[in-house]
């Protein structure tokens, strides 16, 4: 595939990384040209230094033969525009990532010329949504339409788990435990075997059919409570369609924001919720506004530090779930010392929202594992693989990967030793960074 990026800003770096490590034919077109010449230095990828809506730009770089063009920018008008010209030459697919609400009607872009729009802003609270009604979960990721799940979980100390080996647990709890395929252990993500001991505070992720994954949760940690009641810090369009969505599925919102225009404005668009003017950090006003009774607590200000000490305050004074909107890598390993469940990332969402659009042999969609470079991939099995016919056990797996699940005709199968795939089959697989590439050409059957 052909693939251009407008933009070397985070998103379009994130992008460009993830894309260029697999796709030979990916450019990057940024006009100013000391941001191009850093990011070249870490990138694999060409750089085009010029403007992204300019013809005569995209005419030399080619569109007509152009898979993907996705414009980037942190500007909505830049983005459209580039998408609207890349659309005029030709360019088969183009995205836009696209913040700003007046270009929506019901949730659609209404310009033409731009085939997919992402809101970073829906993304993210899309994903803080999905975590707060799993109360147990750290982190969700879906695949097959909903019927394969991926969920981190926190091992609390003194769980059922803690200190257990998986093959301790396998022998215990048998078919009640989804599969184990990864390990976050401090800033090491680990490939488990059956003589892994999990220890209190290592991040699960468990892989299965989706009613055997959420029933596996009770052993890692605490059951979470039912989500009845929320505190959002943060009354920007985050905030506002974050408490928009709970207050529509009977969630109580209480709503805070520093900013007495933005808490106007969502007090009038938000009838359902109590709305309040203060810092999200004022450990007396969460206190007395009872952060202790509430089962999430959500900080999505456009303040990162901000977002961490508030999560950190209602952690201390015994909040439930607690969820920070950050995009500062260096700060996610701190996290979880601050009392933070859960990290979200618009950046990261958008880049790796986008990166699903890159179809590229048997993959059919592949989604980032937080900050750490893995990925979970969805994989369709091709004719050719050479192992055809043979069970997993005698099979010689790539490194650092593991088979989380199989889907053998709509049906979602735990592999086992005996298990033999079939072409058509699908898999979701965990991989490090440096085994993607291997995963791929293994169920590619030479199809690339």
């Amino acid at each position: 595939m052909k693939i251009v990026i407008v933009g070397a800003g985070s998103v379009g770096f994130d992008l460009a990384g993830a894309i260029s490590r697999r796709e030979h034919d990916v450019i990057l077109v940024e006009k100013d040209p000391e941001i191009a010449n850093k990011v070249a230095e870490s990138l694999d990828c060409s750089i085009v230094i010029g403007s992204g809506v300019s013809p005569t730009v995209l005419n030399k770089i080619g569109m007509s033969d152009c898979d993907l063009f996705a414009a980037v920018t942190d500007r909505d008008e830049i983005n459209i525009i580039a998408c609207q010209t890349a659309h005029a030459l030709d360019a088969r697919v183009k995205v836009a990532r696209v913040r700003q609400e007046e270009y929506y009607l019901d949730h659609r872009l209404v310009l033409d010329g731009i085939d997919l729009a992402i809101n970073p802003d829906h993304e993210a609270a899309h994903a803080i949504r999905k975590l707060l009604f799993q109360t147990e979960a750290s982190e969700v990721h879906e695949f097959a339409g909903g019927k394969v799940r991926v969920v981190g979980a926190r091992v609390e100390a003194g769980s059922e788990v803690d200190g257990k080996s998986l093959m301790q647990l396998n022998q215990n709890l048998g078919e009640n435990i989804a599969l184990v395929i990864t390990i976050v252990r401090g800033e090491e993500t680990l490939i488990p075997k059956g003589e892994t001991i999990i220890q209190a505070e290592d991040q699960v992720f468990l892989a299965g059919p989706r009613s055997v994954v959420n029933k596996s949760l009770i052993h890692f940690r605490a059951q979470g409570r039912k989500l009845s009641r929320v505190m959002i810090i943060g009354a920007n369009a985050m905030g506002r369609e974050l408490t928009r969505d709970l207050t529509a599925a009977g969630v109580k919102v209480k709503l805070i924001d520093r900013n007495e225009e933005k808490c106007r404005i969502a007090s009038e668009q938000l009838r359902g919720a109590l709305v309040l003017h203060g810092e999200g950090t004022d450990a007396d006003l969460l206190e007395s506004e009872g952060v202790a009774q509430m089962d999430g607590f959500v900080s999505v200000s456009n303040d990162e530090e901000t977002n961490a000490m508030a999560c950190l305050v209602a952690h201390y004074h015994g909040a439930g779930k607690t969820v920070c909107l950050v995009d500062r890598q260096d700060y996610i390993p701190l996290l979880p010392m601050l009392g933070v469940d859960s990290a979200i990332s618009p950046r990261l969402s958008t880049s790796g929202w986008i990166s699903r659009f890159v179809k590229r042999g048997a993959v059919i969609s592949s989604e980032s594992l937080g900050y750490s470079g893995s990925e979970i991939l969805q994989l369709r099995v091709q004719k050719g693989c050479s192992w055809m016919g043979r069970a997993l056990a005698n099979l010689d797996f790539p490194e650092h990967a593991v088979l989380g699940a199989v889907l053998k005709r709509g049906r979602v199968l735990t592999p086992r030793g005996d298990t033999v795939l079939s072409v058509g089959d699908e898999v979701v697989v965990f991989a490090l960074s440096e085994g993607v590439t291997a995963v791929e050409d293994f169920f590619s059957g030479g199809e690339r």
